[in-house]
């Protein structure tokens, strides 16, 4: 085990220690679980979701949660382990591939509604649910913006990993990009790593430099975009203020309809006793259930871009444009 993670996991078992005191009955506590810093789009995401969600009080529940960050490898099964023994939490949600860990807890402990989120995970039934944002429908409309808005007909994509739930992503672009242009080229480039602006600069620089002038940035650096004076598109989060002027749509990642789903089932756990009954498959909300959008256009952005944009979401809330979901590996052109 590394420094860091022992520091990661010395710290959560302190923490737990000192607050795992017995919840109220109008409070609902979580844990979260990261592989990451907070700073990380995706993890950032979820927490704006969750504060959407406190807001909302469901049930007139005061949410609490408490989170452990840089959390991965073999340090997943002493943080679960560590919260669930606390005694204190309704809900434990990772952000890794975790199922494995899951499985091996969830019977310990029926009380607790564990979700395990990311790629690697599996479905594992009982207390043990697993959940998931599909993200292609939002990537294949950026995409369009793309495949319109670019002059020199080469565009990239920046990834992290070579995951289903990145290269789906990547995938819905340039199938977005090729449905309005159809000679269009992508560059793709994999950064190996969750979270490193520097690797992801060095990516986004060596697309510029073979001939890309939108770049769809699911690896998070943006300030190459104005050095370069490219435009670059966000992801999971408003991007907007990370580089304004070059950052004329994002995508958004929400969780609002998964932390609803899971909140009603611990209070129909606790009301009434129902035991949980996690299904033998992903919990997901598509774009239609709320799940995942886009933000609106920059006001530089054409009108008739936008438009063209908007046709296309507004087809694919009605059911009639269906974005397959492909998680193959993508290549560059």
């Amino acid at each position: 085990m590394t420094l860091l993670s022992r520091i990661a996991c010395s710290t959560v078992l302190a923490a737990v220690a000192m607050t795992a005191t017995a919840a109220t009955a109008d409070e609902l506590h979580i844990a979260a679980i990261f592989p990451d810093g907070v700073e990380n789009a995706w993890t950032k995401a979820w927490l704006d979701s969750l504060d959407v969600v406190k807001e909302q009080a469901p049930h007139g529940l005061e949410i609490r949660l408490d989170y452990t960050e840089n959390v991965f490898g073999d340090t997943i099964m002493e943080v679960l382990e560590a919260y669930s023994e606390s005694g204190k939490y309704d809900i434990i949600w990772t952000h890794q591939a975790s199922s494995d860990q899951v499985e091996e807890l969830k019977d310990q402990f029926p009380d607790i509604l564990y979700v395990s989120t990311g790629g690697g995970n599996r479905p594992v039934g009982g207390n043990g649910f697993q959940g998931d944002i599909y993200m292609h429908e939002a990537s294949y409309l950026v995409g369009i913006y793309a495949g319109l808005e670019s002059k020199s007909g080469v565009i990239g994509t920046v990834g992290l990993f070579p995951s289903d739930n990145v290269n789906d992503q990547i995938n819905g672009f340039r199938a977005g990009a090729r449905s309005v242009n159809p000679d269009v080229k992508l560059k793709v480039t994999f950064i190996e790593s969750w979270y490193d602006p520097i690797k992801a600069a060095e990516a986004a620089s060596a697309q510029i430099a073979a001939g890309a002038d939108i770049i769809f940035q699911l690896g998070e650096t943006f300030q190459v975009c104005k050095e370069r004076n490219i435009q670059c598109i966000g992801n999971y989060l408003d991007m907007t203020s990370q580089a304004p002027g070059n950052v004329p749509v994002s995508t958004l990642a929400k969780w609002e309809p998964h932390l609803n789903y899971v909140i009603d089932l611990v209070v129909d756990h606790k009301a009434n006793g129902t035991p949980y009954d996690a299904p033998m498959k992903k919990i997901i909300f598509d774009i239609a259930q709320g799940g995942s959008d886009i933000t609106g256009f920059a006001d530089y952005v054409a009108k008739e871009t936008g438009a063209q944009v908007e046709a296309a979401k507004a087809a694919i809330l009605a059911g009639e444009l269906k974005v397959v979901n492909d998680g193959s590996l993508p290549k560059s052109d």
